[in-house]
């Protein structure tokens, strides 16, 4: 079942069958334009000259794209992690979608993402993202008629994810302003910015510079990273007790952009 159309189900009423898309007059109003909605059409990949790329495609591998996923299972054309694309080389795809992905990204890798999507674009090159946006839902949540325990249940399941599966947990929540702001930060720009299904931010990015990500979060080995992260923030190697606090903090599953960011935080 398309986890998507369930809640849309759900976010119609009572009346709407489960499992499937509800028809246009189930809906109740759309959800008011954002502050800075675009008044152009979004932009897509149709008719685009370049390779496409499909980041994280779970089961939507489409025809014609290169389909990017980190389950072999899902018969992806690349088998990968979506922060790190290192099959594919620097400024070489015309598109890049990333839908429903970036919100189960660790929130301190969500940068490093965006660089590395920014990494494989080339210049001009557009990337389409859509993830929760935090506000919409949150607004969902305060009208009347949802005012009741099943709808905000369903709400809040497309805040955190159904968690019904290990994949299906959002690490992450978004918003335009923050979301702005970070493509800025990768080297985008936002040409479009709306709302799909009322509670999910879409937003279309055109590359503008190059921004991989940086090159410290790279290195094959967390020996190689703790060492070259201290003598970066600190200017010289860890202690004994340093490196094995940090190696063990690393094998736990702490990002390394989390233990770059407390050692800068901590001087």
């Amino acid at each position: 079942m398309n986890i998507r159309h369930r809640l849309l189900g759900l976010l119609a009423g009572p009346s709407a069958p489960v499992g499937a898309a509800p028809p246009p007059s189930a809906l109740p109003p759309a959800a008011p334009p954002l502050a800075a909605q675009s008044p152009a059409p979004k932009p897509s990949a149709e008719g685009l000259a370049g390779p496409k790329l499909n980041i994280g495609s779970g089961w939507d591998n489409r025809a014609g794209w290169v389909n990017i996923d980190m389950h072999a299972s899902h018969n992806p054309d690349i088998v990968a992690d979506a922060t790190r694309l290192t099959p594919i080389e620097d400024n070489y795809a015309a598109y890049a979608l990333a839908q429903d992905i970036l919100e189960h990204i660790h929130r301190d890798r969500v940068m490093t993402a965006l660089r590395e999507w920014n990494r494989v674009l080339r210049p001009g090159g557009l990337l389409e993202i859509r993830t929760t946006d935090v506000i919409a839902i949150i607004d969902l949540m305060r009208e009347p008629e949802r005012a009741n325990p099943e709808q905000h249940d369903t709400l809040l399941r497309c805040m955190f994810g159904t968690q019904a599966y290990a994949g299906d947990f959002h690490l992450s929540g978004f918003t335009e302003i923050w979301m702005r702001d970070a493509l800025e930060k990768a080297g985008f720009d936002a040409i479009y910015v709306g709302r799909k299904d009322q509670w999910l931010l879409d937003v279309v990015g055109r590359k503008m510079r190059h921004c991989p990500p940086d090159p410290l979060i790279a290195l094959e080995s967390d020996e190689a990273f703790v060492e070259g992260a201290y003598r970066r923030v600190r200017g010289c190697g860890p202690d004994e007790e340093g490196r094995a606090y940090w190696l063990k903090q690393l094998a736990s599953g702490i990002p390394r952009e989390a233990l770059l960011g407390a050692l800068q935080a901590t001087g």
